[in-house]
């Protein structure tokens, strides 16, 4: 499986990082969970469950919420 890519500004900050598949559940061929490096530091994983994205770590909801549909975008 290949690594998201990730490079996008927030809140004044420019992130670069990836997005590492985690092989737990797939719906229609995509991902649920990836863990999350941003420059450089693992910040947790992200996965997509009923209510929405979330993060197994403390995060910003809109970064988690952010990031969630960028990597859903980069699959479609």
């Amino acid at each position: 499986m290949l690594n998201v890519p990730i490079q996008i500004d927030y809140n004044g900050r420019h992130l670069v990082g990836v997005a590492d598949p985690v092989e737990v559940n797939m719906e229609d061929g995509i991902p649920t969970a990836h863990a999350i490096y941003l420059n450089g530091k693992y910040i947790g994983t992200l996965s997509c469950e009923r209510q929405g994205w979330i993060m197994d770590r403390p995060a910003d909801a809109d970064l988690v919420e952010t990031l969630g549909n960028y990597i859903h975008a980069w699959y479609e």
